[in-house]
């Protein structure tokens, strides 16, 4: 038969039993709650990393774009230059007695026809090429939302064939899905042999028809052996 001194005890020892238990429970709690906030803070700075990230790809296309309007600009003050000093040179040769007439240069190969494109440069064709190769890595979307079904760059006449359907997840994400073109990147290796060189990147629109997405003049100085 249990006497009232043993009752207080049983009762002494579930009570403090019971604090336990809440304590335990308190501490689960704040421990939870700075794990949360812990992965509150850890996802914040990731988010900071990525737009960090994102600001700087965009400062790179900018200066990018830069560089392609000034590479621009040099080439119509040299085509400028050339058609002043041609002029000037007509203007200077001695006339022929007999009225002949100067011989007639060929006119040269017809480019291939521009469209409009949205598109991105990984390695700018804009430098001062070293190697004997060039690698071209980038993505281009035809404005009108046509499939592109080949690459090429043309350099001076002379074409080299690329990669085409490479992933670019990181433009889609930003641009949205072009059906048609759901993996936009590409890849096109070409020679650089020294000297001056007319270059176009040209896409295959449906099948068909070539459109250039960009051109420009390139300089290839090899390095010295």
């Amino acid at each position: 038969m249990s006497t009232p001194g043993d009752s207080d005890t049983r009762l002494a020892a579930l009570q403090a039993e019971l604090q336990s238990v809440k304590r335990r429970e308190a501490e689960y709690r704040v421990k939870m709650i700075q794990e949360f906030l812990d992965r509150g803070e850890r996802n914040s700075y990731l988010h900071v990393l990525r737009e960090e990230c994102a600001a700087l790809i965009k400062r790179e296309q900018e200066a990018s774009a830069d560089l392609e309007i000034l590479t621009r600009k040099l080439e119509d003050a040299e085509a400028r230059i050339a058609s002043l000093t041609a002029e000037l040179e007509r203007a200077r040769a001695p006339k022929s007695k007999w009225g002949a007439k100067p011989a007639e240069v060929p006119a040269p190969t017809a480019p291939v026809p521009g469209a409009p494109f949205t598109y991105y440069l990984h390695t700018s064709p804009f430098r001062v090429y070293r190697d004997s190769a060039f690698t071209l890595r980038g993505w281009a979307w035809p404005v009108d939302g046509r499939k592109v079904t080949a690459i090429r760059v043309d350099v001076d006449g002379r074409t080299y064939a690329g990669k085409l359907g490479l992933p670019e997840p990181e433009v889609v994400a930003h641009y949205g899905l072009q059906p048609e073109n759901p993996q936009p990147g590409f890849e096109i290796t070409i020679e650089t042999p020294a000297g001056r060189h007319s270059f176009s990147l040209e896409a295959q629109l449906g099948g068909s028809e070539w459109r250039s997405i960009m051109r420009t003049t390139i300089w290839c100085e090899p390095r010295a052996k």
